[in-house]
């Protein structure tokens, strides 16, 4: 977790929440990005934008129960932010520079299509970063109401 361009820390889990005025943005350079395609280097070039409310913290000096506790109270958090929302649902998010541009949602509903359906997300209403990212995003039908 960055603030200023500095880190401030480490965390287990973090609730970035939005509004329709001000979502939370996702975000990649366009240079980096190409940067880490030529030198086949990691570097930091892609960011996720927006109001930080909850963070389930780590430090180096845990011990393994202070650990355990913290993944626990991790999980429960994530549980307790995914709510439902009219006109939103929740989709996975990704970033891969050697494949996409930008991050991408990805759609696992066998319903919908017979392979996952990779679209590029640019905006979320809130978001959930733990080892996977998740962002809750409007539907069809409130995007084409909009």
């Amino acid at each position: 977790v960055r603030k200023d361009g500095l880190v401030e820390g480490t965390a287990l889990c973090v609730v970035m929440d939005g509004t329709t005025k001000y979502p939370v943005k996702f975000a990649v350079g366009d240079k980096g990005c190409q940067r880490v395609r030529d030198e086949e280097r990691k570097n930091v070039h892609a960011v996720i934008r927006g109001c930080m409310i909850n963070a389930v913290w780590r430090y180096d000096g845990m011990d393994a129960f202070e650990l355990g506790w913290a993944n626990d109270a991790a999980k429960e958090m994530k549980q307790r932010e995914m709510e439902e929302r009219e006109g939103y649902k929740w989709m996975e998010v990704t970033y891969n520079p050697y494949k996409y541009r930008t991050f991408v949602s990805i759609d696992t509903n066998p319903f919908r299509a017979t392979e996952n359906v990779i679209e590029p997300i640019f905006t979320a209403r809130k978001v959930i970063i733990m080892d996977k990212v998740w962002a809750q995003v409007p539907t069809q039908e409130t995007q084409e109401s909009n």
